[in-house]
């Protein structure tokens, strides 16, 4: 699959606080997540990022030759965005600009965000969510039917916190994947990525490549200097 468009969003979901979690249920996702994803889908032209968070995903997209427009938006009015508005909401899309493709977050508000994103974009959708989301539950089951995903990178785990005595890292008891709706596909796809394939794999935020080399790794992808293997 080439060239879609993607809108990319960090792992989040608003508006639920509990305890041993971060506020927001608020997680920055790996560089390597999206480098990963650069790897196997050639993303190009306007990209949306409706969760943009403190833009980790955003800060890559934008040194990636192919982008040739951004827009971000995230629900907490404390982070910077070009738009502030709740993405669950049809409404709301109806308001942001047009884009080629967009990426939700997982969590409960996934599904409609992922449904309104989808109808959207005018390439595909990435979505980086529990592998579980393709259990078809009631709120995804005839979406999941009638559109299932082009293709589904699947991670290893990442900890993006750590247990609630707050001594180790910890990790969810399923693995995410990267989700991709090309509305121009004819198949599917799943692509297994062991960590020893991964280039500037870490397992905890505290072990985190800069983000220097975070770009430097996207750079040779976009010249095709890393190859999937």
């Amino acid at each position: 699959m080439t060239n879609p468009s993607v809108f990319f969003s960090l792992v989040r979901n608003p508006g639920e606080e509990t305890v041993g979690r971060h506020p927001l249920n608020f997680y920055e996702s790996p560089s390597w997540f999206t480098t990963e994803l650069l790897r196997h889908v050639r993303l190009s032209g306007v990209i949306g990022e409706p969760c943009v968070g403190h833009g980790a995903i955003a800060s890559l997209l934008r040194v990636w030759p192919y982008t040739k427009q951004m827009w971000t938006n995230d629900i907490d009015l404390h982070l910077a965005a070009d738009y502030q508005m709740d993405a669950t909401l049809s409404e709301s899309w109806a308001k942001f600009p047009d884009c080629d493709c967009t990426n939700p977050p997982y969590a409960e508000f996934a599904a409609p965000i992922i449904k309104n994103a989808y109808q959207k974009a005018r390439v595909g959708v990435a979505a980086f969510l529990l592998t579980s989301f393709l259990e078809p539950c009631d709120d995804r089951a005839d979406f999941l039917q009638q559109h299932p995903p082009s293709l589904v990178l699947i991670l290893p785990r990442f900890c993006f916190r750590k247990d609630k005595k707050g001594k180790r890292w910890a990790t969810d008891n399923i693995t995410i994947s990267c989700f991709v709706w090309d509305k121009r596909a004819t198949g599917q796809q799943i692509i297994i990525r062991p960590k020893s394939a991964i280039a500037g794999f870490y397992k905890n935020p505290e072990q985190a490549i800069s983000q220097e080399r975070a770009e430097e790794i996207t750079q040779a992808i976009a010249k095709g200097e890393l190859c999937n293997n």
